[in-house]
């Protein structure tokens, strides 16, 4: 399903669940004090929903599907020890079960490892097709991330190790990883070299989880970089003649290295909760409440960076 239908397909799934959990509610005639489960069946509901938008096929349906069952059937149990219908409260269903409830979760993951699926490694190549911009998201849980300049006439190429989804549409690429053999950087190995078009500007969007992270947009026309990350440890080498370029990255206890080249001039500034910043204010000296390269204003090439993170460290530095 494409992402014009998806939004408004989920939307209506959200409302028709609401709309059930208030009616039900109401022809059972029970307290929200004893109805409050039903919210956790919904939230199970839509994400099983959304699951099966993602089109989960084969045997890894049992994997991909695993936590929305989950959810439904705790939001049942719930409700049934609510409502009377067992005999135990649900606190003292915790106090009981919670135990059991974590070694069949292990042993279920432990039946993931031990019959874990191959690692699929996946060429892939989508050409230009005429296109004179482009907007690329790369959705990278965790592993591997490499992005560097692919080949020519290409809007990109690369090797995608734990398995790639590529859906575009006109001018927009998304690209994230594939679940549906299980969970990448649980189960098996996922490493990504990502070749993106030098030839055409574009707007860059990078969202990771616990990945390590080598963005070189050394060579790419990088009009805009979006950047947000969780446990990461992530380098950037800046575009060297993209004229003009805007970064913005969010953090979380990651990481953060930014290389500037040579002939690129910047402007800083840093919001770090609990981090560190670390600026070389030999080529970028201190102004106002950020740092600045001297010819930032009058520099055919420069870069607006813009950091705010939680608890991790962001260095930038000049680079040949």
């Amino acid at each position: 399903m494409t992402s014009a239908r998806r939004g408004p397909f989920l939307a209506a799934t959200w409302l028709i669940g609401l709309g059930v959990v208030l009616l039900v509610q109401q022809l059972l005639d029970i307290p929200w004090t004893e109805a409050w489960p039903l919210f956790i069946i919904l939230v199970g509901v839509v994400s099983f929903v959304t699951t099966a938008l993602d089109g989960t096929r084969g045997v890894s349906v049992l994997w991909a599907f695993t936590w929305p069952v989950v959810t439904i059937v705790i939001g049942a149990v719930l409700l049934a020890s609510t409502t009377g219908v067992l005999a135990q409260g649900p606190l003292e269903m915790l106090l009981q079960w919670w135990p059991i409830l974590l070694i069949v979760l292990g042993i279920w993951f432990l039946f993931g490892a031990l019959f874990a699926r191959t690692t699929p490694t996946e060429a892939l190549s989508i050409p230009l097709d005429g296109a004179t911009e482009a907007q690329v998201r790369i959705r990278f849980g965790a592993g591997e991330l490499a992005v560097m300049r692919g080949q020519p006439g290409n809007l990109v190429d690369g090797r995608f190790e734990g398995g790639v989804i590529a859906r575009r549409e006109g001018n927009r690429l998304e690209l994230r990883q594939d679940t549906d053999r299980g969970i990448p950087w649980l189960e098996r190995q996922s490493d990504w070299t990502v070749g993106l078009s030098g030839d055409i500007p574009l707007d860059l969007r990078v969202e990771t989880g616990a990945a390590r992270g080598d963005l070189d947009l050394s060579d790419l026309r990088v009009r805009s970089l979006e950047l947000k990350t969780g446990a990461s440890e992530t380098r950037i080498r800046l575009p060297r003649r993209a004229g003009a370029t805007s970064v913005r990255a969010q953090t979380g206890a990651a990481a953060l290295v930014v290389e500037v080249p040579a002939d690129v001039a910047v402007r800083i500034r840093s919001r770090m909760t609990l981090g560190t910043t670390d600026i070389d204010e030999a080529r970028f000296p201190r102004e106002g409440d950020g740092y600045a390269s001297p010819d930032y204003a009058t520099a055919a090439n420069r870069a607006d960076i813009e950091v705010s993170g939680g608890v991790g460290s962001i260095r930038v530095v000049g680079v040949a």
